[in-house]
């Protein structure tokens, strides 16, 4: 998360420290206008009810022993009532409270609502992942919060479920503080928003409100993103009156010079208009943002000081917020470490950005498996299966397999849908792809993609408008390797978030669909039939401008 003001403050930090010290207990709003105030901040939990490790996964006893292990809702909250005591302050999250462990998996919003009204957060903006199953699961979140939310650039006039629940700013009367709120615009691509909802640009949507509130008399301007920190500071540097942004989405660490994660100091000073500095705390709940402000009677911080407080075992969990999770954790717990099977050796991960995977492989098998199966039921019989790299978060290791296991590869729900294509198309988006970009919209496609039932040969030494795709091929029912015919329509598999138009890798599509179930239980099912599974690549995706050796004799191909 992160912060902004005057770039003037900048040779007063140092003077600042002691002052902010002797002065932070003073009186709310004092009757000169000068204003002390205690920012305290968290951003991107991802649904890490319980401590973390380093790698943002469940912690074993070996990192207790080494006391690696970090955050936790307890945690926060004995933290968090720490900061307040004896201060005025406020409490914003950034958003992305969604996704990333099974706690979301099992639970959706429902207990990351009750967490954030334990916690006592005063505000809260949206993150792009909050949208990931729909407007109305996000209607049930946001009507469990007892705290505003703000979304300046967000656009729900035609969203009946979501329009009275948000606003572009909220203010703080008693403390004459008015916060303002605004997502990253992206999110209409990497999201499952839906047609009802869009997300313009922040600049002149804050700007805007910024305007009105100085019209209304308001001289203090704060700011709650989900823009990321480099957007957040060209934001910054192109509107005028905000004097504070507290940021997310970018999982920054600022701040910790010793860190080599660490981006920037915090906060981090930007050279614009009027100067501002921005902060931002990292995610997982391993920090918390914290930042004591003086506002002079002008409404203009005047000084501060503050750094991200790393929740490590030094603080307590608090007794009975941790009771409370403890009860949570048992309801689902037996079904999470449930044994589906074994992996003979460690699934990649880290080649599925940018190249064919094990993981990768292992997952389109299953959803063209499952579509087969289904095929004779549910509709025509399928030819192929595309996923999005994306939506693989971790690797499958060595050893038992469980729902825990699965659910922490594939931590972001997805339904299996299979939908017409014709050749042709689906040649463009294998060309979109691998440029990263449609030729014809000039959309960029965020995501890389996994494959079965296809094979495909590119040159990414070749110019941008030149065609990339050298060689295209499916299996048909026979067994054979055939080209793609540009006239014949394919049955494909994918998710129901590419469908929609998410990472732009077939852009909004209007086919028919068949559902065919969730991704993730599809996948736990597969492995459960099987019992074991081996990593494999078999060349299905290759560059010729790259010389590699895949590993062959894993296992053959299965699609």
């Amino acid at each position: 998360m992160r912060i902004t003001y005057p770039t003037r403050l900048a040779p007063l930090l140092l003077a600042a420290t002691t002052a902010i010290l002797s002065v932070s207990h003073a009186q709310t709003s004092s009757k000169d206008g000068w204003l002390n105030l205690t920012v305290i901040h968290t951003n991107d939990i991802h649904a890490r009810v319980d401590p973390a490790n380093y790698d943002g996964f469940n912690c074993s006893d070996d990192d207790k022993k080494k006391g690696t292990c970090y955050g936790g809702a307890a945690r926060h909250k004995t933290l968090i009532q720490d900061l307040r005591k004896g201060k005025t302050s406020l409490l914003l999250d950034g958003g992305d409270e969604f996704q990333g462990t099974l706690w979301y998996n099992f639970y959706k919003g429902d207990v990351a609502s009750q967490i954030m009204n334990a916690l006592g957060y005063d505000l809260t903006t949206v993150g792009n992942h909050e949208w990931d199953n729909g407007v109305a699961t996000l209607a049930k979140f946001w009507k469990q919060l007892n705290m505003p939310i703000v979304c300046a650039n967000c656009v729900l006039s035609g969203e009946t479920l979501l329009k009275d629940l948000v606003k572009p700013y909220h203010i703080f009367e008693d403390l004459g503080i008015a916060i303002i709120g605004y997502i990253t615009p992206t999110t209409a691509a990497t999201s499952n928003a839906g047609p009802t909802v869009s997300f313009t640009d922040p600049i002149p949507a804050v700007q805007k409100c910024v305007d009105e509130l100085e019209a209304k008399g308001i001289k203090r301007i704060l700011a709650l993103s989900h823009h990321g920190y480099e957007n957040d500071k060209v934001v910054a540097a192109q509107t005028r009156g905000i004097d504070l942004i507290v940021g997310a989405h970018s999982h920054t660490l600022l701040g910790d010079e010793k860190n080599p994660l660490s981006k920037g100091p915090y906060p981090t000073v930007v050279k614009n208009q009027g100067g501002e500095d921005t902060l931002i705390a990292f995610y997982m709940g391993r920090y918390v943002g914290n930042l004591d402000v003086v506002f002079d009677p002008k409404g203009k911080i005047v000084e501060y000081q503050g750094a991200p407080i790393l929740v490590d075992q030094s603080i307590k969990p608090d007794p009975e917020l941790q009771k409370q999770v403890d009860t949570w954790r048992q309801k689902f717990e037996a079904w999470s470490t449930n044994v589906l099977g074994k992996a003979t050796a460690d699934f990649d991960f880290t080649r599925c950005k940018n190249d064919e995977c094990s993981t990768g492989n292992l997952i389109a098998d299953t959803m063209l498996e499952r579509a087969k199966n289904a095929s004779s039921a549910n509709g025509p019989f399928p030819d192929l299966a595309i996923i999005q790299s994306r939506v693989i978060r971790a690797a499958i290791p060595q050893g038992l397999v469980t729902a825990e296991k699965v659910l922490t590869t594939i931590p972001y729900d997805n339904v299996i849908v299979q939908m017409p294509m014709t050749g042709q198309a689906l040649l463009q988006t294998l060309e979109a792809v691998v440029i990263r970009q449609h030729k014809d919209t000039h959309k960029n496609v965020t995501s890389p993609i996994q494959i079965s039932g296809m094979r495909f040969t590119y040159d990414s030494s070749l110019p941008l408008m030149e065609n990339h795709i050298k060689n295209a091929t499916i299996k048909d029912r026979q067994g054979k390797w055939v080209a793609i015919n540009p006239q014949r329509t394919y049955q494909v598999v994918t998710s129901y978030f590419l469908w929609n138009g998410g990472d732009n890798i077939f852009g909004k599509l209007d086919s028919a669909l068949v559902n065919l179930g969730d991704l993730g239980k599809a996948v736990m099912d597969h492995i459960a039939s099987v019992k074991t599974i081996t990593p494999y690549t078999d060349g299905r995706i290759f560059d010729d401008n790259v010389t590699r050796k895949f590993k062959r004799g894993y296992r053959a191909d299965r699609a």
